[in-house]
């Protein structure tokens, strides 16, 4: 297959959600367009996910319109699962998905309006080009990560199961949800398990029967914007074993050692901020900041939700 002299109204890069949904826009006002993908659709959630990771959100809420998960609505769907659903999605329009088209290099068409389009399978040109592959396709490594050859360290990126971290004690550093879950499994794995904890927010997983995702939308959550300047927090909720609150003490009589923000490597020395319960008790606020919000919403609009 070449895509060689092909002229196109758009080309869509990625075929992951954000170009399948893209591409559905499309179709339905019927604007001649190829989605290019340099792997499989949904690749990302075939390869790059841990084992046993499930989505963050129920299935009611994480899917694409006009097509239900066939699962239990409130159950959280194996990433394998999302893949699978994904290609059941674009089947449904016939979306014009290339996969192994590797995008090589976009360029304004010096000739005439709008792209060129330089990829594995042949150069094309597109009046409009979409960016879809995501924000996060390289794996952050912070600086003051170890230079030493001889430690074992891996990206969560990387991160598979249990069974391929080496014998010894293991040191999380991260509190959003990535972090958590993966100290949570390798503590039930029978690891000795530090978990380094930094800023974070932790709302709760179901609040007066309604599930965080349900609360963030009512409430505006998914419609801010974060202006300050300060670095990210890490967002602890889990869809792990049913789905669950994050608990950081709990994780403590779990077995797991809690930290403070990682500091600084030195040789085989680790040091770390003394600033654990500072950290907690940040996320404590804001986990009853979240339910005054979500009482005070039940109170304006008289939805009946039960007490908790």
């Amino acid at each position: 297959m070449s895509l060689d002299k092909l002229e196109i109204d758009t080309v869509v890069v990625g075929a992951g959600q954000a170009g399948v949904a893209m591409s559905e826009h499309l179709t339905e006002l019927k604007i001649p367009h190829v989605v290019l993908e340099k792997n499989r659709i949904a690749e990302a959630w075939r390869t790059r996910r841990w084992d046993s990771l499930v989505a963050n959100g129920p299935c009611w809420h994480d899917r694409f319109p006009n097509m239900e998960f066939d699962l239990d609505p409130d159950s959280f769907v194996h990433h394998d699962q999302v893949a699978e659903y994904f290609e059941k999605y674009a089947k449904r329009f016939n979306a014009p998905i290339y996969s192994n088209v590797e995008v090589k290099k976009v360029q304004v068409n010096a000739q005439a309006a709008g792209f060129i389009v330089e990829t594995s399978k042949g150069t094309l040109t597109a009046q409009r080009v979409v960016v879809a592959t995501g924000p996060f396709q390289k794996a952050i490594i912070p600086s003051i990560a170890p230079q030493q050859t001889g430690l074992y360290q891996i990206h969560s990126d990387q991160y598979k199961n249990p069974q391929q971290i080496p014998e010894g004690a293991v040191l999380v550093v991260g509190s959003g949800s990535s972090g958590i879950q993966i100290a949570d499994e390798l503590n039930r794995a029978g690891k000795k398990v530090y978990l380094s904890v930094g800023a974070h927010e932790r709302p709760p997983r179901v609040y007066r029967q309604r599930d965080n995702v349900w609360w963030l939308g009512v409430l505006g959550g998914w419609d801010s914007i974060k202006t300050d300047t300060g670095p990210l927090k890490g967002l602890a909720v889990s869809g792990t074993h049913g789905g669950h609150s994050i608990d950081f003490r709990r994780l403590a009589q779990q077995g797991i050692t809690l930290l403070g923000m990682t500091m600084q490597f030195e040789a085989e020395r680790v040091r770390f901020q003394n600033d654990l319960q500072q950290s907690l008790a940040d996320g404590d606020k804001a986990y009853f900041e979240f339910l005054d919000a979500a009482d005070a919403y039940v109170q304006r609009t008289g939805i009946d939700l039960p007490e908790e």
